[in-house]
């Protein structure tokens, strides 16, 4: 009695392997896309909130208050406690896992009907 496999066995195992891979390999490279466009969409969501937020607060405190240049510095809102010190940007080209606190970057924002305010990649 042998023991072991046959060509033809083994040769089936690797067509099917094959086929496995042909399948599964397109749909796990376009998951990764997809996950990573979705995390730069939160990422702009978060820093939108928290700068929103935080001009409500300074024009509370002050109505005729506007930021310098009609920017904010990013890492202000983190000094102040509007965003995570340890928030990771993706979007960051030279660094995907730079924080927001490492990254000299700033956040446009226009104050009139609506707040609107633009994270500058």
């Amino acid at each position: 009695m042998r023991k072991g496999f046959t060509l033809m066995e083994l040769m089936g195992i690797i067509v099917l392997l094959g086929i496995i891979i042909v399948v599964a390999v397109p749909s796990i490279i376009q998951s990764n896309k997809n996950s990573l466009e979705k995390e730069k969409e939160e990422f702009k969501t978060v820093i939108q909130t928290a700068c929103e937020s935080y001009v409500q607060v300074k024009l509370g405190e002050d109505a005729s208050w506007e930021p310098e240049e009609g920017k904010i510095k990013a890492s202000e809102l983190v000094s102040e406690g509007y965003l995570n010190g340890n928030m990771k940007n993706p979007n960051s080209k030279d660094n995907p896992k730079k924080t927001i606190t490492e990254e000299n970057k700033t956040i446009s924002v226009s104050i009139g009907s609506e707040i609107t305010c633009t994270y500058n990649d």
